[in-house]
């Protein structure tokens, strides 16, 4: 007997070993196997195993053999071979790597035997003792007695009917159920209350809960109104700030099934669950949930649709603003949709301000003088900027220079420290002295392009000299969790009465007192090189807005400035209408073959050898357009680019990208399987991105 072992190695490959006779017996796909791997005893796990003669071993000389098993059953119920190997289809994800995301620190970790999973019901314990479940329920029909489903199956992923054909509003129909479904509504207006009913139905009929968040600062509020119901020692973490010993008491905890719900980051859809009856996706929409940045790459949303089959789960997809990704699936029938009402007694103002016309205002009038008049009414003021920091970039008026990052080889920011500011790369971290002069002309005068929280934030007190205003972004989190904690609990009291910051601020919020929003530059990630673009500050913008909605003070204004007020985001963005904005985006993505239309590669190069780079695109381009042989009948595969995105005159690092769009998985599978193989000379760097998000 021959099996196939994955190893958490970068390779996207497999490995023969032989199964001796003692181990045959005990053999079976999703155990973890110790073998020698070069020099080293390494643990993996098995794929597949296979009968001696089903093999090709002619290019083998002699196969090493497995020196033992880890389990004596697979840790996971899900089928992680079957997973790992999906996805290494779908995101290029080397095998191995993906198999360690589900074990982590513990790979290689000697399991003692689970005790009998329990009978339903008895997870009640799991339930702080005061609280009345009638009670909860009763509350949450109360709350959201306008609910509107538009769909739904009681079928695991079944067949769902229109996203616009409206059931009973009192008849959330299938929300709850083995399905997915996609949830569309304000956080603050009953999304929560749902999120800690179903929580509470899920661990009382013996499931677990997995809530995830995009960042720390909506983890809190999810884990705070949970900790309302359950015991602290039913409710678990899990996100990069835990310890060792946290995450080791939290990944058994729910291996036992001792821990009845997750609230967490992206990395806790890999934890080894007994039974996900529930997974609350929240701010679904958010692209932190795609990770890209390191391997292996993988979406969350995805990964969670394929582990909710092996698990009978009820996987809730929630946001203000959905994904294309998302509504296209309501549309395709694959998921249901469930609407909250939106509140419409304070339906806000909004103004764009065409800022072309104000080219060096950094906040144009119409917004200062709102601001002015909203503090003067003891009422209080939001403005978010694009970015942290003080400026995008600071420009020499001399010559132009422009300081850019040793490693990265991008434009650098500025931060500030009182008069003195360094200058930061916004992608690596590295930091830097501002000189007093250029050191291409000797000049002495630059001016900073772009405007930062910090630039935002000493142009304010200057304006209010009066006013309390204050800074909550990226860095002051850094910082200090508690000190950022405090400022924002400050700004929801009253407290403060300007408030500067990112798109941190822009979601799950309600300030009861807030007057105005203002957003200082809109359209500054609107990039042509982006297909989402567009999609993604529209629903930063209209998650800013709604929360108006919900704010007491008369009058609100939502003022959003802009330099390309043309844009079509900006003529759907008055009425506050996602779902108009929605239609018109997929229907220009289907017109366009973009996702969710089609499955979308990125295949990056970067040399010095600009020769050596040209040729060996050219030779990785034509693998996909000159099928051979058996493969005539291969999949189209449109090709787009070469997108250059680094700057010959200020480097000598030749990047650039193409684009290869698909029809389906199918096809991204059999073009990932062309691309793989190919060996890239030492002097360029070879990079096959599936389902990119990043393009910068």
């Amino acid at each position: 007997m021959i099996a196939e072992i994955a190893f958490p190695v970068p390779l996207r490959r497999t490995f023969y070993y032989r199964v001796p006779d003692r181990l045959r017996s005990a053999a079976r796909p999703g155990l973890r196997a110790a073998a020698s791997f070069g020099p080293r005893k390494v643990v993996g796990m098995i794929m597949k195993l296979h009968e001696d003669a089903a093999v090709d071993l002619s290019g083998f000389k002699e196969l090493k053999s497995v020196d033992s098993f880890l389990d004596a059953v697979p840790v996971f119920k899900d089928d992680i071979p079957e997973i790992a190997a999906w996805m290494q289809n779908r995101w290029n994800a080397p095998v191995g790597l993906a198999v360690e995301n589900f074990f982590g620190q513990f790979m290689s970790e000697v399991f003692p035997p689970l005790p009998p999973p329990s009978a339903a019901g008895e997870s009640d314990g799991a339930f702080l003792g005061n609280v009345q479940p009638a009670l909860l329920s009763s509350t949450l029909i109360e709350l959201s007695s306008g609910l509107a489903v538009f769909a739904g199956a009681p079928s695991s992923f079944g067949p769902v009917t229109s996203a616009h054909e409206q059931a009973p509003p009192s008849e959330p129909k299938g929300l709850g159920k083995p399905a997915a479904h996609v949830l569309f509504g304000p956080p603050q207006h009953g999304r929560y209350d749902i999120y800690l009913e179903l929580a509470r139905k899920a661990a009382a009929g013996g499931g677990q809960v997995l809530c995830l968040a995009p960042d720390l600062n909506l983890i809190a509020p999810l884990e705070e109104r949970l900790r309302t119901i359950f015991r602290p020692e039913a409710l678990a973490l899990w996100h990069s700030r835990l310890t060792p010993k946290q995450r080791r008491e939290t990944w058994h905890g729910v291996r036992s099934g001792a821990v009845s719900v997750v609230v967490g980051a992206r990395s806790a859809a890999f934890l080894p669950f007994r039974q996900l009856s529930l997974a609350l996706v929240d701010e679904e929409q958010d692209e932190i949930y795609k990770q890209e940045e390191q391997e292996p790459n993988f979406h969350v949303r995805d990964l969670l649709i394929k582990r909710a089959r092996y698990h009978n789960t009820c996987l809730i997809l929630a946001s203000a603003a959905p994904s294309m990704e998302a509504y296209a699936g309501v549309e395709a029938g694959r998921f249901t949709w469930n609407e909250l009402p939106r509140p419409t007694l304070n339906r806000p103002k909004v103004t764009i301000v065409d800022m072309a016309k104000r080219r060096w205002e950094m906040i144009s009038e119409p917004l200062a003088e709102r601001i002015k008049k909203v503090v003067e009414g003891k009422r209080q003021a939001l403005v978010l900027a694009g970015r942290k920091g003080y400026s995008s970039l600071s420009v020499c008026a001399n010559c132009g220079w422009i300081k850019r990052c040793g490693r990265c080889r991008i434009p650098m920011g500025v931060k500030k420290d009182g008069e003195t500011g360094q200058f930061v790369c916004w992608r690596c971290g590295r930091k830097e002295p501002m000189p007093e002069i250029c050191p291409a002309c000797s000049g002495k005068v630059f001016r900073e392009s772009g405007a930062g929280t910090q630039k935002v934030e000493s142009y304010l007190k200057k304006l209010l000299p009066g006013a309390r205003v204050a800074r909550f972004d990226g860095d002051v989190l850094k910082k200090s969790v508690k000190d950022a904690r405090v400022v924002y609990e400050e700004f929801k009291n009253g407290g403060i009465d300007v408030l500067v910051g990112t798109r941190l601020l822009a979601r799950g919020h309600d300030f009861p007192n807030l007057g105005v929003i203002g957003v200082v530059d809109s359209d500054a990630g609107l990039s042509a090189a982006d297909f989402r673009a567009s999609e993604k500050i529209f629903q930063t913008l209209f998650e800013a807005g709604s929360a108006l909605f919900e704010t007491r003070a008369p009058e609100p204004e939502f003022i959003v400035q802009t330099r390309q007020p043309g844009h079509y985001i900006f003529s759907v963005l008055p009425d506050l209408d996602y779902l108009k904005f929605a239609k018109d985006e997929l229907a220009a993505r289907k017109d366009f073959f973009y996702p969710p239309f089609s499955e979308l590669v990125r295949v990056s190069f970067a040399s010095f050898d600009a020769k050596a780079m040209g040729a060996f695109a050219e030779q990785a381009l034509a693998s996909l357009d000159s099928p051979a042989g058996d493969e005539a009948d291969a999949p189209t595969a449109e090709i787009l680019g070469p997108v250059v995105f680094s700057d010959p005159k200020k480097t000598k690092l030749i990047k650039q990208y193409y684009l290869v769009k698909l029809a389906d998985e199918k096809a991204l599978a059999w073009c990932l399987g062309r691309l793989r193989p190919l060996k890239a000379p030492k002097t360029v760097k070879f990079k096959i991105t599936a389902d990119p998000y990043s393009f910068k």
